[in-house]
């Protein structure tokens, strides 16, 4: 068993004790509890579960420099950083509270987005130069009255946090923000003092850090967050950044390495899709903490597993890790490996179910022109719809668990289907302390995800997977497979509860030729035998995912076929951004507009701009998408009816209707919790 002794090595920063090297990195603004107050306690939760999970230190989100020229989104009225006592300064403390309550040291998060800032009137964005925006917007170039402003907001935001009872801050300063736009020689073209040369160019960021410290005090700590490139042609490099912190090394106790430009989150690797590697700011970190003589380092960038993250600490590249999005899919991931329990953290896997993000390739439509309501946008695009985790039932800004009721009747529950709805309702209904069966047709556990086995862009899907089974064969759940419900079996088990998670079957649209072309789910078993060329019918996420796979894995030649005017119309956002370009730059072809008339041993013809052609082809994949398994899910309705007609029954995931792997995960937690609560 691997010790992890440099994760859980304590460190002292101006006589406080970080207590090992792992960092909750902020998620959410901070102003959500203010101006929204629907989702306050869920937002208080999400940092005290990360605090009460055993990370060293928790920020908050982001708070606005100043209401004015520098605020952020949904901001829905000013903040006064001079009031220390009153509703926001007592919601504010809260945080504060929370976290140092379970021994992590406590973060407030600031910022200022100079001059990509979301102003309304009457203000207007600053900035290190004059100009106007692609959007139209004129920013302001700062001239030293602005300056001199700019740094009493951030020496009173300091103070502020000090007054609230926070351990220390952290200054965003990365993702293309107001002090990274002053260092990056793209964004800052002034030829005074401010400009220039790279000292010059740290002047203002270096006068800021010191403005903080000045408000929180020499027993504060000041970490900064800093993108280690701008990630666009004529942007901020590496070179740019290492001579940055050599100007501001001993400023800042902790550099906390990011990368990229938020309004290009995906593109510039601001967050990475589960298409790029884990730690993939590790190497930019090791050049930081090489120049750097005073200050710590911290890194940020996909990190899910406490092996990749011992390793950057053995080889001296950081002296923290941060985590964010895997802060939503396992707030304990510290304690779990303090407790030598490892295997059992459930590791991100960067779906941006938690996060949407923005849209950024070429293709993006709004959902509007996607038939999408006004009401499903919203479901998706407001603060109470983030932080939903696909792999963590208990996460998210909507829901609070302690809210569920209670069980009241502990009893027998029967959970039909072992794929991944199954295999959390199992799992939750165990620990709600009810008797488990969990019956499989087939001969393993895992349903449809089991095709993750195959695939290598799939590895953490096929990790999450592996753990579910692991945990329910080791539960007390009774597993049974090749195993059908049947009235005898109902009849000995008597159970109180069904769970139907039968799963889904691939819809087989009656097209000529379709018996010479192969199920998607099939071809995953025998990739090597496909063939030079591959034709996938079907461009939606699966058929999308499928040919990037073959693409990216085989060197096959990829032509994917979608009806739709849009490739994968069903994803928005940063996950379709980091599919789509990874589509692009591995030569995938792509048809849209185009309706599949029949299939041949030699391709696919199809109907394009009118006009009849061949997409030709050594094997033909198709994936028109999946149906729930309904006859079996009736079967077993009425066979519970006959048996065990008091029963109470419920359909999850798949069999419910066919959707993501999210659902299918809350699906089966939800329908485990009401077990027995009536």
């Amino acid at each position: 068993m691997t010790e992890f002794k440099m994760l859980l090595s304590p460190m002292t920063f101006r006589g406080k004790v970080y207590r090992n090297r792992m960092i909750a990195a902020p998620t959410l603004f901070a102003h959500s509890v203010y101006f929204i107050p629907d989702i306050r306690e869920n937002v208080y939760c999400m940092v005290e579960r990360r605090a009460e999970g055993g990370f060293a230190a928790v920020s908050t989100g982001e708070l606005p420099a100043n209401c004015e020229e520098g605020t952020t989104s949904f901001v829905d009225g000013p903040i006064d950083y001079t009031k220390f006592e009153g509703e926001i300064f007592e919601e504010t403390c809260e945080y504060a509270r929370r976290i140092k309550s379970h021994g992590a040291i406590a973060y407030l998060e600031f910022s200022h987005e100079g001059c990509m800032a979301n102003v309304e009137p009457p203000y207007q964005p600053w900035g290190p130069v004059s100009y106007t925006r692609d959007d139209g917007v004129q920013v302001l170039g700062m001239d030293e009255a602005m300056m001199a402003k700019v740094e009493e907001d951030f020496r009173r935001v300091g103070e502020y946090a000090r007054k609230c009872g926070f351990d220390g801050v952290l200054v965003h300063g990365g993702h293309g923000f107001l002090l990274q736009q002053f260092v990056s020689p793209y964004f800052n073209t002034r030829t005074d003092e401010y400009g220039g040369s790279a000292e010059n160019r740290a002047k203002f960021p270096k006068r800021l850090l010191q403005a903080v410290r000045k408000g929180i005090g020499e027993d504060g700590i000041l970490e900064f967050r800093f993108s280690a490139e701008d990630g666009i042609p004529g942007g901020m490099t590496i070179d740019d950044t290492v001579e940055f912190m050599r100007q501001i090394d001993g400023i800042p106790d902790i550099v906390h390495v990011s990368n990229g430009l938020k309004w290009r989150g995906n593109h510039t690797k601001t967050f990475s899709s589960f298409l790029d590697p884990h730690g993939l700011n590790a190497g930019y970190a090791a050049k930081v903490r090489q120049a750097l003589e005073k200050s710590k380092v911290s890194v940020i960038g996909g990190f899910n597993s406490p092996e990749l993250c011992e390793e950057i600490l053995e080889k001296g590249w950081a002296d923290f890790i941060e985590f964010g999005r895997q802060g939503f899919a396992d707030p304990s991931f510290p304690n779990k490996i303090r407790d030598g329990q490892a295997d059992h953290i459930r590791r991100c896997v960067r779906c941006f179910n938690c996060y949407p993000g923005s849209f950024e390739h070429p293709t993006d439509v709004p959902l509007t022109e996607r038939g999408w309501t006004d009401e499903q946008v919203r479901t998706v695009f407001n603060p109470a719809a983030m932080g939903r985790c696909a792999i963590n039932p208990e996460s998210g800004f909507d829901l609070d668990p302690r809210t569920l009721p209670p069980v009241v009747r502990r009893g027998r529950v029967l959970v039909a289907g072992g794929g991944a709805a199954g295999l959390q309702a199992a799992l939750t209904a165990v620990s709600r302390g009810h008797e488990v069966t969990l019956v499989e047709k087939s001969g393993r556990l895992g349903g449809i995800i089991n095709f993750t086995d195959g695939d290598g862009l799939k590895a953490d899907l096929r990790y999450f997977k592996d753990m579910l089974i692991r945990e329910v064969n080791e539960s007390k759940a009774d597993v049974r497979l090749n195993t059908d419900v049947t009235e005898e079996l109902l009849a000995e088990v008597k159970p109180d509860t069904v769970i139907i998670a039968t799963g889904s079957l691939p819809f087989v649209p009656p097209i000529p030729g379709i018996g010479k072309a192969e199920k998607i789910l099939d071809a995953y078993a025998h990739p090597e035998k496909l063939g030079k060329r591959v034709a996938v019918a079907g461009g939606g996420l699966a058929g999308c995912e499928f040919g990037l796979f073959l693409a990216e894995e085989y060197g096959l030649e990829i032509s994917v076929i979608e009806m739709k005017d849009l490739i994968a119309p069903e994803l928005y956002c940063y996950y379709r951004n980091a599919l789509l370009e990874h589509m692009d730059a591995a030569g995938i072809r792509q048809y849209t507009g185009t309706k599949c008339l029949s299939f041949d041993e030699d391709g696919v013809n199809v109907l394009r701009d009118g006009k009849e052609e061949k997409i030709l082809a050594d094997s033909v994949v198709y994936s028109f998408g999946m149906r729930a398994n309904d006859a079996e899910a009736d079967r077993i309705t009425a066979c519970v009816r006959a048996v065990c007609p008091n029963a109470a029954i419920t359909r999850v995931g798949d069999a419910k209707r066919a959707r993501k792997i999210v659902d299918a995960v809350h699906d089966g937690y939800l329908a485990a919790m009401e077990a027995g609560t009536a």
